[in-house]
């Protein structure tokens, strides 16, 4: 075709779509109830995109490269004797945009014996465990990993805490994991084996065995798990002193063989049993570990805790696709006896983007479903408080233009109300991040802070984001540490 015709073709395309932009009805043209088919109008064409200006929250959440942590031997303990602390500030930068923590009327010092535990550790409590539940918001230990290294710099402790072991997503961090081929893994979440005549799952919404769990042939296997520290999490979780194994209902006797850096360092035989059971491993901080099964039946492994032996061990635990409805599915004595081991203090529940899609009668009922969950916990950590994050903004395409999904701010609100009334602090991401609209901003920014799904955040929005949380809870230990007479 010769050149005059090919742009003649084209220009003739540009004018059809040019009458069409100008005759197009702004509205679109409804076809059914659920379908309206959209055009982009002349209008539409020539209004540039408007995106909300995230710069000063960027600008206000720089997050550094490296954390300075104390080793464990010369933390600073912050306490006179053992009955008179004196409690220290935390160093915080904070802004006028800052988001702050929301609490029911009337109960602004709810979280001050969370804060009086953190102000004491080393002196009267040695070590707590606090439990970051999320959806897949917070998977790869996003926005955990950074609010678990600001709190260990500030009130002591290492180790990346619990790790279910074998995993739905082979995440190469906070811990990098491979394992043989004959582990089986149970789920409550999504989908429940109906086959299974109990609720143990533990803390995670799953078990493993590497018997399955309907064999009763009673033959030998060998079965191994392995843990290396992984080159792209941080400083803090590279170490560790102690692990802790999570495990029950073994019908036999099996051994336990520990392998450090290749090197067999322990031999044990756990016991047949019919109840949790919790072994505690010292090591002296090796590269990795291997954990090697050798019986003919397999125990309940509800997983394993990687740990020092004082100060904050904070817990990443992603349900990916959950809107955390899965609490009271599971066997409530098991899970209060590993959350008193744990001696939990404080529970992060960062749920909500996967009740999106529900109309608003259905938001208030998940939203009646959610407070049940909550004062299931409440049962279950009796010594815990809980913060509850509402959802992140995400976005959907309208013509040329992302916009903040339908119902999502009715569902933060929402959130924001049941929380509060339940005698839970409230923490609006929504808002923090710039409210309607600004998922975009997040997305387009340079480096980008989230990714193209519009819904997860990158590794460094995510800690922009944990940034603003974390700044938001100590601004409020700071209050609670001014707050209190200094002892002499």
């Amino acid at each position: 075709m010769k050149p005059f015709k090919i742009l003649l073709f084209f220009l003739s395309v540009i004018a059809g779509l040019s009458i069409i932009m100008f005759f197009f009805p702004a509205d679109g043209i409804k076809i059914t109830n659920n379908f309206t088919l959209q055009f982009e109008t002349w209008d539409d064409f020539w209004t540039p995109v408007q995106r909300k200006n995230i710069s000063q929250i960027v600008e206000n959440n720089q997050v550094e490269d490296t954390v300075v942590f104390v080793e464990e031997d010369l933390f600073d303990t912050m306490y006179i004797d053992s009955v008179q602390i004196v409690y220290k500030p935390v160093q915080i930068s904070v802004d006028s945009n800052l988001q702050i923590l929301e609490f029911p009327e009337n109960q602004d010092t709810l979280l001050d014996a969370f804060f009086a535990t953190l102000g004491s550790l080393n002196s009267v409590i040695d070590k707590i465990h606090i439990l970051h539940y999320g959806d897949s918001q917070i998977e790869v230990d996003r926005m955990t990993s950074y609010i678990r290294a600001k709190l260990q710099a500030a009130f002591g402790g290492f180790g990346s805490g619990f790790h279910q072991g074998i995993q739905a997503f082979n995440f190469k961090q906070p811990l990098v994991v491979s394992y043989s081929s004959n582990w089986n893994r149970y789920t409550m979440f999504p989908r429940v084996d109906t086959t299974i005549l109990h609720k143990r799952y533990g803390i995670s919404t799953a078990f493993t065995t590497f018997i399955d769990i309907h064999d009763s042939s009673f033959t030998e296997q060998t079965a191994w798990i392995k843990f290396e520290k992984s080159v792209v999490a941080r400083q803090n979780v590279r170490k560790f002193k102690i692990v802790k194994l999570y495990y029950g209902y073994n019908s036999t006797d099996l051994v336990l063989n520990v392998y450090t850096d290749e090197a067999l360092v322990n031999t044990e035989v756990l016991a047949a049993n019919q109840n949790l059971q919790i072994k505690t491993f010292e090591f002296d901080n090796p590269e990795n570990i291997k954990f090697e099964y050798i019986g003919t039946s397999s125990p309940e492994i509800y997983g394993y805790s990687f740990e020092s032996n004082t100060g904050v061990i904070v817990d990443n635990i992603p349900v990916r696709g959950s809107s955390g409805l899965f609490f009271g599915r599971n066997d409530f004595s098991l899970s209060a006896k590993i959350y008193a081991s744990m001696n939990v203090r404080l529970i992060i529940m960062q749920f909500g983007g996967n009740a999106i899609s529900r109309d608003s009668s259905g938001i208030r009922a998940y939203m009646s479903y959610y407070k049940n969950q909550i004062n299931y916990l409440k049962g279950l950590a009796p010594n815990a408080q809980i913060i509850v994050i509402g959802p992140a903004d995400m976005s959907e395409k309208e013509k040329n233009n992302y916009v903040t999904r339908k119902n999502l701010p009715y569902l933060v609100e929402q959130m924001r109300i049941m929380a509060l009334n339940n005698g839970c602090v409230f923490w609006n991401m929504f808002e923090a991040m710039g409210g309607q609209n600004s998922m975009p901003s997040w997305v387009f920014n340079d480096p980008p802070l989230a990714e193209k799904d519009f819904i997860h955040f990158t590794p460094n929005g995510a800690n922009i984001v944990a940034q603003m949380f974390y700044k938001a809870l100590m601004l409020e230990y700071n209050r609670f540490v001014q707050n209190q007479t200094p002892s002499i």
